[in-house]
């Protein structure tokens, strides 16, 4: 399990859920988008479609960036 918390340029949360292995979540919203990923080290993150880079996550359990 790994949870997710996403919300737009206006702090309006769009995504607010635990997520189970295997299970995906689509998010669309004005940008930026601030994205909180719990236990990241086991997801895969795609923006655009595309993977992003495990290492732009960081090393730890918890990671925060930004879509714009």
């Amino acid at each position: 399990e790994s949870w997710v918390r996403v919300a737009d340029t206006n702090n309006v949360v769009l995504l607010q859920k635990t997520l189970a292995a295997g299970e995906t979540a689509t998010v669309e919203g004005a940008v930026p988008l601030a994205v909180t990923i719990g236990r990241a080290d086991a997801v895969d993150v795609q923006v655009r479609g595309q993977p992003m880079d495990r290492s732009a996550l960081g090393s730890g359990t918890v990671a925060r960036f930004v879509v714009k």
